[in-house]
């Protein structure tokens, strides 16, 4: 089990019973802070599951997607044509502007 996923059950179940016992005990109604604040570090955490689940193929398939979906298609093949440079061109000093 991935850890991004064993996060999210501990999340939704931790909150599940906090959120129980905070209504059995009656106001004030506390269970909404610790619910608010993990689920901003929550949010961080999937945010970074997803950009490291983003590689080459993911970008490929995601590519071909909406190029077949779009009405443009000659900016998604100059894009493809003219990529972006990498991170590792600016570390190296190469190009940093993409220029054309």
């Amino acid at each position: 089990m991935s850890a991004f996923r064993l996060h999210a059950w501990a999340f939704v179940l931790v909150n599940a019973v906090l959120t129980g016992i905070n209504v059995y005990g009656g106001p004030p109604w506390w269970a909404f802070w610790p619910l608010v604040v993990w689920g901003l570090v929550f949010m961080v955490h999937f945010f970074f599951h997803r950009a490291a689940a983003a590689d080459d193929a993911w970008v490929e398939e995601r590519t071909l997607d909406l190029h077949s979906k779009s009405y443009d298609a000659a900016h998604i093949d100059d894009i493809r044509a003219h990529p972006a440079p990498s991170v590792a061109d600016k570390r190296d000093g190469g190009p940093v502007s993409g220029g054309r």
